[in-house]
C-alpha cells in the first residue's frame, strides 16, 4: 500500500511537468531610433530592431531560454529579470558586474530559467541603469 502511494505521488509529480514547454527567444540588442517619452527622437536600446521591446510569454513550469546577442557596437549589456525566483540559476539574474559579467559587443549569452510563479514580470537592460534601455 505504501509503495503504491509512493508511485502514485511520483506519477502525479511527473504529470505536472508533462505540459511544460521550452519557450525560446532570440534577441539581437541594437541601437534604434525611438521617442519613448514623447519629447524627442533619439537612439535607444531595442531588440531585433524595434522599440518598445517584445513581450515574453510563458506558463508556470515552462523553461524560458533567451539567446541574447549584443550588436550595440560601443556598449556592453546584459539582462536583469525582475520577479523571477531563479533558485537554480542565480547567475542568470542580477545587474551586470554583480552576478553576471557584462556582455561585450558582438558577443552572445544564453539565459535559461524555469518559470515558477504566475504573474506579470519584466526584464531590462542591466548596464549602467540607462534610462532609455530596453524594458
Amino acid at each position: 500500500m505504501l509503495l503504491s502511494l509512493v508511485f502514485s505521488l511520483f506519477y502525479l509529480s511527473l504529470a505536472s511537468f508533462a505540459g511544460a514547454a521550452t519557450v525560446v527567444y532570440t534577441w539581437d540588442v541594437t541601437w534604434v531610433w525611438a521617442n519613448p517619452d514623447g519629447q524627442f527622437w533619439r537612439p535607444v536600446i531595442g531588440i531585433n530592431g524595434t522599440w518598445p521591446c517584445p513581450t515574453m510569454e510563458a506558463t508556470v513550469g515552462d523553461t524560458v531560454v533567451v539567446n541574447l546577442h549584443n550588436s550595440l557596437g560601443n556598449q556592453s549589456t546584459g539582462l536583469h529579470f525582475h520577479g523571477i525566483n531563479q533558485v537554480q540559476t542565480p547567475e542568470m539574474d542580477g545587474p551586470s558586474g554583480a552576478t553576471q559579467c557584462p556582455l561585450p559587443p558582438d558577443s552572445t549569452v544564453k539565459y535559461q530559467f524555469v518559470v515558477d510563479n504566475p504573474g506579470t514580470f519584466w526584464c531590462k537592460c542591466a548596464w549602467q541603469y540607462r534610462p532609455d534601455a530596453m524594458t
